[in-house]
């Protein structure tokens, strides 16, 4: 697979042509529950739904595009469950990056991250997000990481934009 779009929102299958999009209201999986047990378990989850497929796309893509709502500064609940169930993506064993100490991601496909956010949001949440989104993605093999953000309404707009993003 080269590209993958995860959203909380409907959106034109013609955005994005040469991407597979998942609805996370459109798919079937469980919150993650924090036992860990997936990382004792060479990343295989207790749950078996949906998640497993997406967290084996999200490690084989070259590019992920998140579409997501941003709520008090953080990710909205649909992606927030989305993001805990990925820690099946980390190694076991932790390392040193840039002087924090984390779980490194198991592939080793350089890839790209765009996360598009909307909503009604300030500054200072803007400015909280971003952070949590570098602390978040601290450890995996990205070549780059880039949010965006919009109001709801511009959200059709700012895709337009995007749209093609996964031609190349």
């Amino acid at each position: 697979m080269k590209n993958l779009v995860v959203t909380d929102k409907d959106i034109s299958n013609q955005l994005f042509k040469n991407s597979v999009i998942v609805n996370l209201n459109n798919i079937n999986y469980s919150s993650c529950t924090g036992g860990l047990e997936c990382l004792k378990c060479e990343g295989a989850c207790y749950f078996k739904d949906d998640m497993s497929i997406i967290s084996k796309w999200m490690n084989d893509c070259q590019l992920i595009v998140y579409i997501t709502r941003i709520k008090y500064g953080c990710f909205d609940v649909p992606f927030k469950k989305m993001l805990e169930r990925l820690v099946v993506n980390h190694e076991p064993y932790y390392s040193m990056v840039d002087g924090e100490t984390c779980h490194l991601g198991i592939s080793q496909l350089k890839k790209k991250l765009l996360v598009i956010s909307y909503g009604d949001a300030t500054d200072d949440e803007k400015k909280m997000f971003k952070d949590l989104l570098d602390e978040s993605t601290l450890g995996y093999t990205y070549s780059s990481v880039d949010a965006y953000f919009c109001e709801e309404y511009e959200l059709e707009d700012t895709l337009q934009t995007f749209g093609g993003v996964d031609h190349g």
